[in-house]
């Protein structure tokens, strides 16, 4: 996804990954991979979640993309995704954010 939109991603003066390293691992090939490819990449780790905002949504658009996931593969839903998202508002959801995806 990233090497199709290098060129998207190039239009920024300042490309900034908001990870709070929850998975070391996954923070660590997140890193690596901005790093090879963008000289103005930064890896911001502190910052005050309310004030940024942009680390909520991106934290609920990678929830939604897991259901997503689950959904496609036919896995099975935790407890706390049942509880929280309707199956028919899931899928309306993943559906228009769909239509906005790089």
């Amino acid at each position: 996804m990233i090497k199709r939109n290098e060129n998207y991603f190039r239009k920024f003066d300042k490309v900034e990954v908001y990870y709070d390293n929850g998975q070391k691992d996954l923070g660590k090939v997140i890193d690596k991979v901005f790093k090879d490819n963008f000289e103005n990449y930064e890896h911001i780790v502190e910052f005050d979640h309310i004030e940024n905002r942009l680390f909520q949504i991106a934290d609920m658009l990678t929830y939604i993309d897991k259901v997503n996931y689950k959904y496609q593969n036919k896995s099975n839903y935790s407890n706390f995704e049942k509880y929280f998202f309707e199956k028919d508002k899931m899928r309306r959801i993943i559906r228009d954010l769909g239509k906005k995806k790089l």
